[in-house]
């Protein structure tokens, strides 16, 4: 083809017919730039549509790990929440002596379950969030309300786990110092620590630990909850938008 395009040239200067060469070498050039400008486009379109797949691939992994955030949620605060309470809540009435212990084991097994989710850790799921911002791609999720609702998510997230250090309340470690904890026998106390626990159980430092634990319960269903209502709401945009 290039072979024919120069022979047309030389034909074309041999003959003295310049203004038709100049002609013929400026339309040559224009279906050269319209060959660029097509191939550019043609490469624009599949690193468009390569961006397309790897949004969908990354949509598809932040649901997985938003609704496991709710599941995290769910088994370790939420389902234990009502127990935990209760049982801190029978602990302050015992010292007020509003409540009359009918199986000392059980009572002082429920009073070691008030220490469950003490700890503050949370578990929540950013492998996906954290690889879309240092791969730089965060850029290829599209649609732009979306986009900034995945950024307010995990700046919550980001948000409770700066607010959660250092929030323990000592109520696990002083209930574990009254009773060890061994995971082969949960419920077992043995007859010398269950005499020292209920003597502590009448303390003033003890009753003070049940207030602090009460009050962290609170904040963390709190959070646990805020945390539910917006990943609720951006699984719901992310599945909709995978629809269209």
């Amino acid at each position: 083809m290039i072979k024919f395009f120069r022979h047309i040239r030389q034909k074309l200067l041999t003959e003295n017919k310049f203004s038709k060469y100049l002609l013929y070498a400026i339309g040559e050039i224009i279906l050269v730039v319209i060959g660029i400008l097509i191939a550019l486009q043609i490469n624009n379109w599949n690193e468009f549509k390569k961006d397309q797949v790897k949004e969908q691939a990354y949509l598809v992994n932040l649901n997985k790990d938003i609704k496991a955030d709710i599941s995290y949620n769910n088994r370790n605060i939420f389902e234990r929440y009502d127990k935990k309470v209760e049982a801190l809540k029978n602990g302050k009435a015992y010292y007020q002596g509003m409540y009359t212990i009918t199986d000392t084991l059980t009572f002082l097994n429920d009073l070691g379950y008030g220490a469950v989710f003490g700890n503050v850790i949370w578990a929540f799921n950013k492998t996906t969030y954290n690889q879309l911002v240092n791969t730089g791609d965060f850029k290829i999720i599209a649609n732009d309300s979306l986009r900034e609702s995945i950024l307010n998510y995990y700046n919550l997230l980001n948000g409770i786990d700066e607010s959660s250090e250092g929030k323990q309340t000592g109520y696990v470690k002083y209930t574990n110092s009254l009773a060890p904890f061994n995971r082969d026998a949960p419920g077992f106390i043995s007859s010398f620590d269950q005499k020292l626990f209920l003597s502590k159980i009448k303390s003033e430092e003890f009753y003070k630990l049940l207030n602090l634990e009460l009050t962290l319960a609170y904040e963390i269903k709190g959070k646990a909850t805020s945390v539910d209502s917006r990943a609720e709401k951006l699984i719901e945009l992310i599945e909709t938008y995978l629809k269209e």
